[in-house]
């Protein structure tokens, strides 16, 4: 009698073909199918909607962070390498050496491998929501810190970012590994993955498209750049005085 109820329980889907027994699915406004425009859509509760979601949690924290990362010193400084984040510069006429961009990346990344470590006890006691909602705020602490060092020399609140963004980076990435290892069945997890770092990597495309964008603006002032307040007029005047 039990193994009838248990077998009354399950229910025979079909996904690429490839029959599994999976629980039945709860009544409710999640678990409902939509279509717009005679598409169907992933109800919300499913690893499908759940993981694009994920997805674009990390395109807009630790995607931007890569876009900040790819200006060069979060777009404070000439176009180099964001790793030579060492600014010079002249007050009195003597060089001064800022090292508040070497100590918030030695904080970042200090930060991020304790608690990466420690990140799986962490998401365990407080749960997958709740840990990649508190991931999100150090990014956006750390742009917050970005900008306000272009106006003002703050770098106990850049180093502060800095840590408190590693803290948030290992509990926000140990939870983005349990949903993408734990929601998709085994023979989708090479598309969800796909789906996922297409999506993440895009905010790095983004950043590079930004500082070539600039790069252009600087070296080419004669060329049309998109998102440029540059008049037609004004780049003929540039063009031809070159």
């Amino acid at each position: 009698m039990a193994e009838k109820q248990s077998q009354d329980a399950h229910t025979r889907v079909s996904s690429d073909n490839d029959y599994t027994d999976v629980a039945a699915r709860p009544t409710g406004w999640k678990y409902n199918e939509r279509r717009i425009a005679g598409v169907k859509i992933a109800w919300y509760a499913s690893p499908a909607f759940q993981l694009v979601m994920v997805a674009f949690v990390c395109f807009l924290c630790p995607g931007m962070f890569n876009a900040l990362s790819g200006l060069g010193g979060g777009g404070k400084q000439d176009h180099t390498l964001a790793d030579q984040m060492v600014s010079e510069t002249c007050n009195n006429q003597s060089s001064q050496l800022d090292l508040t961009p070497i100590s918030q990346n030695i904080a970042l990344y200090s930060t991020f491998a304790v608690f990466g470590f420690f990140g799986g006890t962490i998401v365990n006691r407080l749960g997958v929501k709740i840990t990649l909602a508190f991931g999100g705020i150090g990014y956006c602490i750390y742009a917050i810190s970005l900008l306000v060092s272009v106006h003002a020399y703050v770098p106990g609140f850049n180093i502060f970012a800095g840590a408190l963004l590693g803290v948030c980076a290992g509990l926000l990435w140990t939870a983005q590994g349990t949903i993408m290892l734990s929601y998709p069945l085994e023979h989708q997890k090479g598309r969800y993955f796909a789906w996922f770092w297409g999506i993440f990597n895009m905010g790095a495309v983004i950043g590079s498209l930004v500082s070539n964008s600039d790069i252009i603006a600087h070296h080419y002032p004669y060329l049309p750049v998109p998102g440029s307040t540059r008049s037609k007029h004004q780049r003929s005047r540039q063009r031809h005085s070159r």
